[in-house]
């Protein structure tokens, strides 16, 4: 099952590119986060579903672009608010499955 939209897929495509390959958050996609506000800590389980979703192929994540795709997010409340959504996602599978309490035969 999919985590993220394919708009966020595409878009993180680029900006993730841009965050992890020098020189560092310098392209298109970083100058529209920046341009509402966001910055990379603010999509910390964004990155993360996206690693879950888009199997890596190569040592590189993504790939650059002279355009950054459309924004998936119109503010940085809506970025606030499915990063707080894929938090949870990730604090689920984070669960431990199939813990019991034990408890001690006399």
């Amino acid at each position: 099952m999919a985590i993220l939209t394919p708009e966020e897929k595409e878009f993180l495509d680029v900006f993730l590119y841009e965050a992890t390959t020098s020189p560092f958050f310098k392209g298109p996609a970083t100058k529209a986060l920046y341009a509402i506000g966001v910055e990379y800590r603010d999509i910390s389980y964004i990155a993360w579903a996206y690693e879950q979703d888009v199997p890596r192929t190569s040592s590189e994540i993504g790939h650059s672009a002279e355009v950054a795709p459309p924004l998936p997010w119109t503010t940085r409340e809506a970025v606030l608010r499915r990063n707080k959504e894929i938090q949870r996602i990730w604090e689920q599978k984070r669960k431990p499955v199939g813990t019991e309490s034990v408890q001690s035969v006399e």
